[in-house]
Parts: structure tokens; C-alpha cells; sequence
């Protein structure tokens, strides 16, 4: 078919012939490639081309009938050449002039804004936004073309009566020529046959004559404007404006629709204030407040929480937690949000962040679901304090409790455990003992020679000799085993999962090995011995007290015996009748 758009009129070779004036920023100026399928229904055409390729990238319905292609496939597949001279050079710069179109061979003229648009290549296309002059008439509709007009004129008028937007066209002087019942009420009086200057005050009306003589040379206007209702009523419009043209381009004035904004316009204002009396009121808390929204998207915060993060706070909004934290910590927050709507319930939580510094903090936070007055779900408010004061404090208690605890059963000078703590220790050994069946040994040293050391090099030198052999005893034990300091220089040791008695034979060896060696003190040298006595459970006792009497009569007869060595309780040739 060709390209249907007269070509052949004088001008900068834009079809129609009219140079281009720069228009204003179209409906579309936002959109992408993606979403233009959005206007497939729009009754206007609107189509996009690829100047650089010469073909069309897409139409919607009214653009396929404007340019009588069949489908959207025979539109993508004519040749229509390159774009012509006074096209858009940039993405979203923007002209408008008047074109010729011939569908079903009559002319129709349209007032066409083009405008550029990224290709998904990243190319510069051109956007087409024709606003046409009349309706596609219907050749082949039964009727004469006046039964046709009319019928349209009549649908048109009985449409634009029932908007309750007001509807009006004036012609190039202004005089208003076609109004629908809206207009009626905002004039105060019939404007048929007049202009704004006989109709409102001259600022208004010069006002409004401008607006007309912009959208005459553009295409295109909008405007907010406040004037007095006839009721007295102080009343917020706003307008918009669109060049009217005949069928041969010739321009017969403008078109507006008009809207009371004012309740709009009041109700933004009221929400205006309400959100900055509620920021001012949540920024007044000292704990974080923030409100997000179903996919996590941070709405609303106040000060305490941008503090947190070291952003100023206009930064945060509209971002998500993984935007604003560290990664692990963002997938925590998402899970933790993720219960609170699974529950729908509020849902309480500590956990450490850091802070711009490098530090970190503890914080408590509360969540819970919110949701409007009709019961849907909006997002969750969240609450955040600070809580490192309090969880050092636990900490030091916790701490205090210990250091009680160890020193309520541990031995102050080596650390050991004391006298109280092995019993506790010997009564769970035993019943694991009797459990499992194996045999448990109990092993009780006494030093040889510490108390001559003790009087010769001093009572610090004593305890500096007290420790290292503590030390030298426990080095030769199992981790599993417990070692403990009962008296002055008597030390405890209870082995578990005895197999034999020469287990805990070679173990008591080992202690007398390792004590034997000298000791170096404070410059000084100390030499010093060990005396042990072994009780076997449960052939020597079954009991804590029974095995204990029993190891220490062994290491008696250790002493006794010579004293560096150990002897078994069941050795003893002679027992003690108790």
C-alpha cells in the first residue's frame, strides 16, 4: 500500500507540511518500549518507529486503521523509510506539527506529537501520538455521510453532557461555541457565543487565553488555576487543552476538559499535614519507628532509625533491607518479617547491628502486622531499641554469678576444684560407674616434704610451689578426669572407665614423676614429693565417703612406706576394722 501519509506538501518534510513546534511533555513521556501494549484500546493512534531501520516497531488498534494495516505483523513488515527532517534527536525531546492520512483513501488530518524513546537496543525510536481532526468515518456504512455526522455529533454530544468533568470548545478567538451541562453551572450563565473576558474577571480571562493560544501553537496545554465560583466559592480548576482541526488541517480552535480540584486539592494538603505532624511525632521518640510495606519496602521512619544506618533519612525511603544492611543481616530481617505475617502476629526479637562507626549495638525490636480499616494487609510497623546497656549489665551479672559460683567451688589459690565440687563430681561418677559397669578409681596425694619447703622459703614461695605442682598433677591427667585440692597440700582425683588397676597405677606414677622434678621459685629451687593412695569402685567402696576413706588410707600407708610411691588400697595387709 505505501506509506499513506501525504508527503508531498511544502515544508521541512514532515507530513502535512507544518514546521515543527516544539511540544509539551506528552502522556507517554514515562512510559518504555514494555509498556506500550498498555495502549493497544487507546483511541487514539499511537505507534513507534525505527527511523534507523525504516519500519514500524508497534500500533495500537487506531494505529493500524489510521495507516490500513491489517495486523500488527503487516504493520512490522512495510517498508516506510526514514523518519523525516525535524525529528526528535534525543530521548524525550519532544515536536508536534499537523499530518495528512489517507485510510480507506479519504483524508483525515491529525495533530501528530513525536517524541523519542529508547529502543530496547538502546537506539533512539520515535513515539507518534496523533490526535485526529475527526472520527474514522466508515465508508461503507449504510446512510448518507450527513446521517453518518450526525449520528456521531449526537453520541458526542450525549457523552460529553454526561461527564461531570466540564467539556467545552471554543473556536481561534476564544468564543466559546460548544459546552456540555458542567460548564453550565461553573459560567453562572450560558457561554454559547461568548469569550472568557464577558464570562469571568479579566485576570482569569487573560489567563485562560493564553492556556488557548498555547495549546494552539503546541498542541497541548495544562494549567491549575483558582477562581470564584458564582456561589462566592473560591474553586481550584484544572484544564486541559488540545488544538481542534478539520478534516483539510485547517484550525478551528481548541477542546478542554476542565475538573474541580479543590476537595483534591485540600484532602493532599490535610495528608500533607498529617504526615508531618506524624513524622515530627515519631521523630520525637527516641526509639527507631519504621513502617514497611508488604514486599519490605521501607515507607515510612523516623530519625532515631536512620541513625542506626549513618543515611539521612530521605536516602532510606523507598529502599529495601538489603539496600540498607549488610547482606546476612538483610536475610534475617526478610525471615523475620516473613514470620510475622505467617503469624499475624506481633513478633519480638533481639539481635546485634553495626553501626557506621564500626561498632555494633543490641536492639529489641517489635513487629507487627498492620492493616487499613477494611482489614487488608498493608505491611508491618516495626519498633527498635537500644538495648547494649542493658545486655552489658546482664552480662556483668552473669559474669558475678559465675565468678560466685567458681569460687563457691573451686579452690582460690590453684583454681582446682574444692572439697564440695569433687563430691558432686565423685556422686555422677559413681552412678555413671554403676550404670555402665565399669570400675572407677580414686587416687588422693598428699605432698612429701612441702611443709619444711613452706617453713624454710616463705608462705609465698609455698603457694607459687602449691600451684606448679597443682599444675604438674593436672597435666598428667585426662580431660574426663577430675582433679581437686581438699587440704593444705592433699590433692583428690577421680578416674572414670578404669579397665585395670594398673590404668590407675600408671597414672599415680606418672603424678610422682611429674612432682619429683625440682621446682623453680622466686630464683630458689624447691624439691618436693608425692604419696598416693588408690581406692578401685566398687571393689574399695561404693560410695563417695567409703572410697574416699579408703584412697586416703592407702596414701598412708604410701607415706609410711617410704613415701614417693603409691599403693592400691587392696595391698594393705592389715584393713581398718571400720
Amino acid at each position: 500500500m505505501g506509506h499513506q501519509a501525504d508527503q508531498n506538501q511544502s515544508g521541512v518534510g514532515v507530513p502535512g507540511g507544518e514546521a515543527c513546534a516544539p511540544a509539551g511533555r506528552p502522556m507517554t513521556a514515562s512510559m518504555t518500549v514494555a509498556d506500550l501494549p498498555l495502549l493497544d484500546g487507546l483511541w487514539a493512534p499511537v505507534w513507534l518507529h525505527d527511523g534507523g531501520r525504516g519500519r514500524m516497531v508497534w500500533g495500537n488498534r487506531a494505529a493500524l486503521e489510521l495507516w490500513n494495516a491489517a495486523s500488527l505483523a503487516d504493520f512490522q513488515g512495510r517498508e516506510f523509510g526514514s523518519q523525516p527532517e525535524g525529528a526528535p534527536q534525543a530521548e524525550g525531546e519532544s515536536v508536534a506539527g499537523r499530518w495528512t492520512f489517507y485510510p480507506k483513501g479519504r483524508p483525515v488530518t491529525a495533530w501528530v506529537r513525536r517524541s523519542g524513546m529508547a529502543l530496547p537496543d538502546g537506539r533512539l525510536g520515535i513515539l507518534h501520538e496523533a490526535q485526529l481532526a475527526a472520527p474514522l468515518a466508515d465508508p461503507d456504512h449504510g446512510g448518507t455521510d450527513t446521517e453518518a455526522l450526525d449520528r456521531e455529533r449526537a453520541m458526542l454530544q450525549s457523552l460529553i453532557d454526561s461527564m461531570p468533568d466540564i467539556v467545552f470548545f471554543k473556536d481561534v478567538n476564544g468564543t466559546y461555541l460548544k459546552v456540555n451541562w458542567a460548564m453550565l453551572d461553573y459560567a453562572g450563565r450560558p457561554p454559547l457565543g461568548l469569550t472568557d473576558h464577558r464570562l469571568f474577571d479579566a485576570e482569569t480571562a487573560v489567563r485562560r487565553r493564553r492556556t488557548d493560544q498555547i495549546a494552539m501553537q503546541k498542541g497541548f496545554s495544562r494549567s491549575e488555576e483558582w477562581f470564584v465560583h458564582p456561589d462566592g466559592r473560591r474553586v481550584l480548576m484544572e484544564t486541559a487543552k488540545a488544538v481542534c482541526l478539520d478534516r483539510s488541517g485547517k484550525m478551528l480552535g481548541v477542546v478542554g476538559i476542565a475538573r474541580d480540584i479543590t476537595e483534591r486539592r485540600q484532602t493532599e494538603k490535610q495528608l500533607l499535614r498529617q504526615h508531618a505532624l506524624l513524622q515530627g511525632i515519631i521523630d520525637t521518640i527516641p526509639d527507631a519507628v519504621f513502617f514497611k510495606d508488604r514486599d519490605g519496602v521501607l515507607r515510612k521512619a523516623n530519625r532515631a532509625f536512620a541513625s542506626w544506618t549513618g543515611r539521612p533519612l530521605e536516602q532510606l525511603i523507598g529502599l529495601d533491607s538489603h539496600e540498607i544492611w549488610p547482606p546476612e543481616m538483610a536475610d534475617g530481617i526478610r525471615a523475620g518479617d516473613a514470620s510475622v505475617y505467617a503469624e499475624d502476629q506481633p513478633r519480638r526479637n533481639e539481635e546485634s547491628i553495626p553501626l557506621p562507626d564500626g561498632g555494633r549495638i543490641w536492639v529489641e525490636i517489635l513487629k507487627a502486622p498492620i492493616r487499613d480499616a477494611g482489614n487488608e494487609l498493608l505491611g508491618l510497623v516495626g519498633v527498635g531499641r537500644d538495648i547494649t546497656l542493658r545486655k552489658a549489665a546482664e552480662e556483668d551479672l552473669r559474669r558475678s554469678e559465675a565468678e560466685k559460683d567458681h569460687l563457691a567451688n573451686h579452690d582460690a589459690l590453684t583454681g582446682l576444684p574444692n572439697r564440695r565440687l569433687l563430691f558432686d563430681r565423685l556422686d555422677v561418677a559413681l552412678a555413671r560407674s554403676r550404670r555402665s559397669g565399669r570400675s572407677l578409681a580414686l587416687l588422693f596425694i598428699d605432698l612429701d616434704g612441702f611443709k619444711a619447703v613452706n617453713d624454710r622459703m616463705g608462705h609465698d614461695c609455698g603457694d607459687e610451689v602449691l600451684r606448679i605442682a597443682a599444675a604438674r598433677i593436672a597435666g598428667c591427667l585426662r580431660r574426663s578426669d577430675t582433679v581437686a585440692r581438699v587440704g593444705g597440700d592433699e590433692f583428690t582425683i577421680v578416674l572414670e572407665d578404669v579397665t585395670s588397676a594398673a590404668d590407675a597405677g600408671g597414672v599415680a606414677a606418672k603424678i610422682v614423676e611429674a612432682v619429683a622434678l625440682p621446682i623453680p621459685v622466686q630464683g630458689r629451687t624447691a624439691v618436693i614429693g608425692a604419696s598416693v593412695g588408690i581406692a578401685l569402685s566398687p571393689a574399695d567402696g561404693s560410695d563417695a565417703r567409703s572410697l574416699l576413706v579408703a584412697a586416703d588410707g592407702a596414701m598412708y600407708r604410701a607415706k609410711q612406706a617410704g613415701r614417693g610411691t603409691h599403693i592400691f588400697y587392696k595391698d594393705i595387709s592389715r584393713r581398718n576394722p571400720d
